[in-house]
């Protein structure tokens, strides 16, 4: 499962270990706090970040057998687009958060959903943002990512181009940005891979045309192509794997920062 670079859909093990956890604590839906520091990669599975993840961006699990007892919601309202110009708007913004409203749409998602020891978090920065942490190969792991919850309603961006954002990262590593245009949580993510230059700004611009459909890790043929008019969230992650099981051919494992602007819609 290592190549499941994109989405995850827990073993059966996993979800029940990760169940057992829930209904010990008697907790209601967790919230992930964001770090500041680089953190540590796990040396074994971490069944407790398993949760927070898990529970962020899916609700408690627990809580949804009960009948009339709220579960946690996967989505959030969707922020306000920002227009730059005529021809550019930003969609998913960060100087507009508040730390409060920050950590309730970003969250890291790491391969600890996988089982894996990798692990990172994102901060607020005068840039946008930094996505910060280790990757390791424990488990068949090797990425980290930060994903925003879906927002609701969707962003309609049927009248651009593509997408763009400010990146950098100071050991000039092959990243994707990955779309998501259904509601669901393991839906088909619509990945792009790009190449940054060692410790300089570039910045990215990505036609929709150019994201190609990816299901845990492997490329499919979509009935249909991407669509720009119904948005629901955007990820960004550093992965061992590329597609279809081939390894990234810039990637070190280790210690990574990326940082990177607030990500824009062109015309």
């Amino acid at each position: 499962c290592s190549h499941y670079a994109f989405s995850f859909s827990p073993s059966h093990v996993l979800l029940k270990r990760a169940s057992q956890t829930f209904a010990a604590s008697r907790c209601p839906p967790l919230q992930i706090q964001m770090q500041k520091t680089t953190p540590s990669p796990d040396k074994s599975w971490n069944v407790g970040r398993f949760a927070k993840t898990f529970t962020f961006f899916n609700g408690n699990p627990i809580l949804k057998l009960i009948p009339f007892v709220p579960s946690g919601s996967p989505s959030v309202p969707r922020p306000d687009p920002v227009q730059l110009s005529s021809s550019e708007t930003v969609v998913w913004d960060f100087a507009s958060l508040d730390s409060a409203a920050f950590a309730s749409l970003w969250a890291p998602l790491d391969d600890v959903v996988m089982g894996g020891g990798s692990a990172s978090a994102i901060s607020q920065a005068e840039h946008g943002a930094t996505l910060a942490g280790v990757t390791s190969s424990l488990n068949s792991g090797g990425f980290c990512s930060a994903r925003t919850r879906n927002v609701s309603p969707a962003y309609d961006l049927g009248g651009y181009k593509g997408v763009a954002m400010k990146v950098r990262c100071e050991r000039g590593m092959r990243y994707k940005i990955i779309l998501r245009d259904r509601e669901g949580w393991d839906t088909v993510a619509w990945c792009y891979s790009f190449d940054t230059v060692p410790g300089k700004w570039m910045d990215l611009k990505v036609p929709f045309s150019s994201f190609i459909p990816v299901v845990r890790g492997n490329t499919i043929t979509p009935k249909e192509p991407i669509r720009p008019s119904s948005l629901y969230s955007v990820q960004v992650m550093l992965s061992k794997y590329e597609y279809d099981g081939q390894l990234n051919p810039n990637f070190t494992e280790g210690p990574f920062q990326l940082d990177f602007g607030p990500i824009r819609a062109f015309t």
